[in-house]
C-alpha cells in the first residue's frame, strides 16, 4: 500500500472514536471484573493466596505447557486420551487465532506504525492465524451440532460465542479485502498477497466501483470496531460461554499446591459452621472454580459414577451450583441477595448425587482448569453427616462402629491381632531397635479376605530380614473412612488419638499396605501435628527387590496385570513401584486399557465399600468387565479395597474360578516358595 491510500484509509478509520469505544469496552469489561470479585468474596476466606513466589513460578510453566501449547486440552499428558486430539485442536486454534486477530484490531494504528517487511510479515501472521480460528470455529460447530458428543450440553449461549467469534473474524477479513480491492490491487499486488484473507476477497470485491469500495469499508470497518469492542461489554455484563477466558487463568494460579490428597479441615474450636448447606459456605476459591468451568465435559467422561449410570454428574454439579449462586446473586449493579433461593442441599444437588462419589479424583485429574469437585462434594457431606445427621443406613452403621470400637467392621468378631495368630511378630511396646512399624489397617486385621494380605507381608518382611513391630491392640483405624463420609469431628478424634499414641511409641516411620491409611498417615495428620516417614508397602517391597534383599524362586504364569487405586496412583502418583514388583514375579504381565492417572476407580472409596448399592449401577462390576474383557488371569492390587470390591465383582459376573484377584504381596510371597 501507498503512503497516500494508507494515510486516506486510516483518516476514513478517525482514531479517536475507536479510541472512546475501546475505553468504554475495557471500562465495561473491568466493571464486570469488579462485580465478579464482590461475588466471590461472599465466600469464606481460603489459604490460597499464599505462596506467592512458588504460585508465580509454577503458574508460569503452566502457562505455557497448558495455556499456550494446549498440553491437557490435547490430552497429551496422558497416552490413553487421543479422543481429546480433536476438541483440542479445535480449541487450539479458535484460541490462538481470535487472540492474535483481536489483538490486531485493538492495535488498528498498526498500518500507520508498521513498515516494509515488517508490515507485511505482521499482515501474514494475522491473517493466518485469522484463517485458523476460522476453521477452528467451523470444527467447534461440526461437533456441537452435528457430531454431538454426549459430555456437551448446547445451550443458547454457546452458539452466540462461537458466531461472536466468527462474525469478528470474518468482518475483519472483509474490511481488510474491502481496502485491499481500492488500493494495493491497482497500485502494489505484489503486497495483497501477503493478507491471504484479505486478498482472496478483494479478488471478489475488485469489479466495484472506487467511491463504493470506500463506503463499503467506512459502514463495515465501522459495525466491526463496534461489534469487537462490544465483546468486551458482553463478556462484562452477560454470564456468557466466554466469561471462562478471564478466570481460567486465575482459578489456574490460585490451585491446590499442597498435597492434593489431604481434605481442609474444619477448625472447632473457631467454627460453628460443619460443612456447605448454602452457596456462601463454600470458600472464594470454590466460587471461582464455579465461573472457570468450560463446560466441555471432560470430567464428567472420567467420572466412574456416571459412567455406571448413577445419578452423580461432576459436570452438572459444577453448573447447577453456579446457576444457584447466579440465582441468589443475580444483580449486575449490585450484589444483594435474592429474598428467597432453593436449598442447596437436597434441591440444587440432591443427597443422592452427594452419595454417589467415590473421592476417586478422576474428574479433577481430567479438568484443564484444575476445577476441584471433590472438596465441594465433601464439604456437603459433611452439613449431611455432622449438622443433619443424614446417611444411608450401612454407612451409618459402620460410622457407629468406628465410634465405639475402632473400625468400621461392625459385624466382625476378631481383634487386631487375630490375623498374626501362630506369627511371631512383636508389638512396638516389646520391640526394641525396629526399622519400622507396620500399620496393619482395619481391613487386613479384620476383614477375612485381606488377612491374607497381611500375613503375606510379613512373610515377605521376615524373608527380607527387616526388622519390623506392629501396634497390636493399641491400632486403631485411621479415621480415613470417618473423614471422607463426612464425619471430621470422628476423624479428628481418631486422629488426634493416633497420634499421641504414636507419640508415645516414639514412632518415626510407617509402613501400610492401604492407599488410605496411607494418604491419611502421609497428608492429612500432619495438619494435627502427627509427621512421620509413610511409605506404602508396594514401595517398601520393590525397594527391597531392588536392592537384591529378596529371591524370587518361582515366578508365576499367570497372565497379569495391574490395577491402580485411586488413593495410591492419582492421589499420591506412585505408579512404578507396583509394576517392577507384578514384573518381577510374573513373565506375563499386560496393561489394562485404563490405567496409571486414568485407571477406573474400584468403586470402594469414599465410604462406597460399606453401602449398600444397585447391583446394576455397581461401579466395580464396570471394572471387573474391563478386567474380564483384558484376557487376564489374576488382577494385581495394592489396596485392601479394591481387593474386596474385585473379589465380589467377579462373583457377580462369574468370573471367580477363571481370574483371581491378588495382592502383590501375595504374588511376591508366593514367589519366594520353591516350585515342589
Amino acid at each position: 500500500m501507498n503512503e497516500a491510500s494508507r494515510e486516506v484509509f486510516w483518516n476514513i478509520s478517525l482514531q479517536w472514536p475507536m479510541y472512546v469505544l475501546a475505553t468504554i469496552g475495557f471500562g465495561l469489561l473491568l466493571y464486570g471484573v469488579f462485580i465478579h470479585i464482590k461475588r466471590l468474596r461472599v465466600g469464606l476466606p481460603s489459604d490460597r493466596a499464599g505462596s506467592w513466589w512458588k504460585r508465580t513460578t509454577s503458574f508460569v510453566s503452566l502457562a505455557v505447557v497448558d495455556g499456550l501449547l494446549h498440553r491437557r486440552f490435547f490430552g497429551v499428558d496422558k497416552p490413553l486420551r487421543p479422543r481429546e486430539f480433536f476438541p483440542g485442536l479445535m480449541h487450539f486454534l479458535i484460541f490462538w487465532g481470535f487472540i492474535i486477530f483481536l489483538l490486531a484490531t485493538i492495535v488498528g494504528s498498526a498500518e500507520q506504525i508498521l513498515r516494509g517487511n515488517v508490515y507485511l510479515a505482521f499482515s501474514l501472521i494475522v491473517d493466518v492465524f485469522g484463517i485458523l480460528a476460522t476453521i477452528g470455529v467451523i470444527l467447534a460447530l461440526f461437533r456441537r451440532y452435528i457430531w454431538k458428543p454426549k459430555r456437551l450440553d448446547n445451550r443458547w449461549e454457546d452458539l452466540t460465542a462461537l458466531l461472536i467469534i466468527l462474525v469478528t473474524i470474518l468482518t475483519g477479513f472483509v474490511v481488510e479485502g474491502l481496502r485491499i480491492a481500492a488500493t494495493e490491487l491497482q497500485t502494489n499486488p505484489g503486497w495483497a498477497v501477503w493478507s491471504p484473507g484479505g486478498w482472496v476477497l478483494a479478488k471478489a470485491f475488485s469489479g466495484a466501483s472506487d467511491a463504493t469500495l470506500r463506503g463499503w469499508h467506512i459502514g463495515i470497518w465501522w459495525f466491526h470496531v463496534v461489534f469487537s469492542f462490544g465483546l468486551f461489554a458482553y463478556l462484562a455484563l452477560v454470564n456468557s460461554r466466554l466469561f471462562h477466558i478471564l478466570w481460567d487463568p486465575v482459578n489456574i494460579f490460585f490451585r491446590n499446591l499442597g498435597p492434593r490428597g489431604a481434605l481442609a479441615p474444619i477448625d472447632f474450636e473457631k467454627t460453628e459452621l460443619f460443612g456447605a448447606s448454602k452457596i456462601e459456605d463454600f470458600t472464594w476459591k470454590q466460587i471461582l472454580d464455579l465461573d472457570a468451568c468450560t463446560r466441555c465435559g471432560r470430567c464428567q467422561d472420567a467420572c466412574p459414577a456416571y459412567f455406571s449410570g448413577k445419578s452423580l454428574n461432576p459436570k452438572q454439579v459444577v453448573l447447577d451450583l453456579k446457576d444457584h449462586l447466579y440465582d441468589v446473586y443475580p444483580g449486575k449493579f449490585s450484589l444483594k441477595a435474592a429474598s428467597s433461593r432453593k436449598e442447596m442441599l437436597g434441591e440444587v444437588i440432591t443427597e443422592e448425587v452427594i452419595w454417589d462419589c467415590t473421592t476417586c479424583r478422576a474428574c479433577q485429574q481430567a479438568c484443564p482448569v484444575y476445577i476441584e469437585h471433590v472438596d465441594k462434594i465433601i464439604d456437603m457431606r459433611r452439613n449431611l453427616a455432622m449438622e443433619k445427621s443424614k446417611f444411608p443406613e450401612a454407612v451409618r452403621e459402620a460410622l457407629k462402629s468406628l465410634g465405639t470400637r475402632g473400625h468400621p467392621y461392625r459385624g466382625t468378631t476378631a481383634t487386631r491381632t487375630t490375623w498374626c495368630d501362630g506369627l511371631p511378630i512383636d508389638t512396638v511396646s516389646d520391640a526394641q531397635d525396629i526399622d519400622v512399624l507396620y500399620w496393619v489397617g482395619c481391613s487386613a486385621a479384620l476383614d477375612d479376605r485381606n488377612i491374607k494380605v497381611a500375613r503375606a507381608t510379613v512373610k515377605v518382611l521376615r524373608a527380607a530380614g527387616v526388622k519390623f513391630a506392629i501396634l497390636g491392640d493399641e491400632e486403631a483405624c485411621c479415621g480415613d473412612p470417618a473423614r471422607r463420609i463426612g464425619d471430621e469431628y470422628l476423624f479428628q478424634t481418631i486422629c488426634r488419638q493416633n497420634i499421641e499414641i504414636l507419640k508415645g511409641h516414639n514412632v518415626k516411620k510407617i509402613l501400610t499396605s492401604c492407599p488410605h491409611c496411607f494418604n491419611s498417615l502421609k497428608y492429612e495428620y500432619p495438619q494435627f501435628g502427627g509427621n512421620y516417614e509413610v511409605v506404602h508397602h508396594t514401595q517398601f517391597l520393590a525397594e527391597l527387590l531392588k536392592n537384591g534383599r529378596l529371591n524370587v524362586k518361582n515366578p508365576t504364569s499367570l497372565k497379569a496385570a495391574y490395577h491402580d487405586s485411586c488413593y495410591l496412583g492419582r492421589y499420591n502418583d506412585v505408579y512404578d513401584e507396583p509394576r517392577e514388583i507384578l514384573k518381577a514375579v510374573s513373565g506375563n504381565v499386560v496393561e489394562l486399557p485404563r490405567r496409571r492417572s486414568d485407571s477406573f476407580c474400584c468403586g470402594g472409596g469414599g465410604g462406597h465399600i460399606w453401602m449398600e448399592e444397585d447391583p446394576e449401577k455397581r461401579v466395580n462390576n464396570r471394572r471387573v468387565e474391563e478386567i474380564i474383557k483384558a484376557g487376564v488371569k489374576c488382577v494385581a492390587t495394592a489396596c485392601p479395597y479394591c481387593l474386596t470390591m474385585f473379589d465380589d465383582g467377579l462373583k457377580a459376573k462369574g468370573a471367580e474360578e477363571t481370574v483371581k484377584a491378588l495382592d502383590l504381596s501375595e504374588l511376591l510371597a508366593e514367589s519366594l516358595e520353591d516350585s515342589k
